[in-house]
């Protein structure tokens, strides 16, 4: 893992509010919220992509006839993406390397503000710090209110408004995958399983001056406790 990638999370950890104003400012922004979320699988002009193992990178034109390739809940273009995920060391483009990828871009864009710290800071998404994203977020408004690009913009408020919800909200921070999910389910199921095991094994251990005794106990499932091992330490799951 990257040394930056390695900032980025503790920051995402240390501040997990202005984190999740982050998340719903831009998304919201970027037209893609999907349920109060952001819609980590929506191509620009709406459409949905299901798989998230790498950038689609599908050029959609418009019906007013714009074409772009952006996709995300960020809107993350294929050539920006490419060079996230290779300074960030990502292997995917699923919800959590998107989560990742968009605060490198915020951190890339306030570096002349001082980074990250220019948010912890301000507490908020100031007019500045709204200028200075608006580079990478063409909805993002500059100090005249209008597009880095002359696109459709947001206004400063509307931005600061989706931060404000973001950071009262309380939904999950990194995304993971679906397959991260999976696997942590399973964990689970086998984890209670051993702790049924363990429980019923009980009745079986005779009492020696008031310590249990193991002296004849049923052996526990040992395979049962590699699987469930296996399940959370996948190493090519969590490296």
């Amino acid at each position: 893992m990257s040394s930056e990638r390695q900032i980025l999370e503790q920051w995402a950890a240390q501040n997990p509010g202005l984190f999740r104003g982050l998340q719903r400012a831009i998304s919201g922004a970027e037209g893609t919220l999907r349920g109060g979320r952001p819609g980590y699988d929506v191509m620009f002009g709406g459409g949905r992509f299901t798989d998230f193992s790498r950038h689609p990178d599908r050029v959609i034109r418009s019906q007013s006839g714009v074409a772009s390739a952006a996709a995300g809940a960020y809107q993350f273009m294929p050539g920006t993406w490419s060079g996230v995920q290779q300074r960030l060391g990502l292997n995917d483009f699923s919800p959590q390397s998107q989560d990742i990828g968009m605060l490198k871009k915020v951190r890339d864009r306030l570096m002349p503000l001082g980074g990250l710290a220019a948010i912890t800071k301000a507490g908020q998404l100031t007019p500045e710090i709204q200028n200075a994203l608006a580079p990478e977020w063409a909805s993002f408004p500059t100090l005249s209110g209008r597009s880095f690009y002359g696109q459709p913009v947001k206004k400063s408020d509307q931005i600061q408004k989706y931060f404000n919800e973001g950071m009262a909200s309380s939904a999950p921070l990194l995304q993971s995958t679906p397959q991260a999910s999976q696997r942590v389910e399973k964990g689970n199921s086998f984890g209670r399983g051993l702790i049924q095991t363990v429980i019923d094994s009980m009745k079986y251990l005779p009492m020696t001056t008031g310590i249990p005794s193991l002296l004849d106990t049923p052996p526990l499932d040992s395979s049962s406790f590699l699987k469930a091992y296996q399940m959370f330490f996948d190493p090519e799951e969590f490296s």
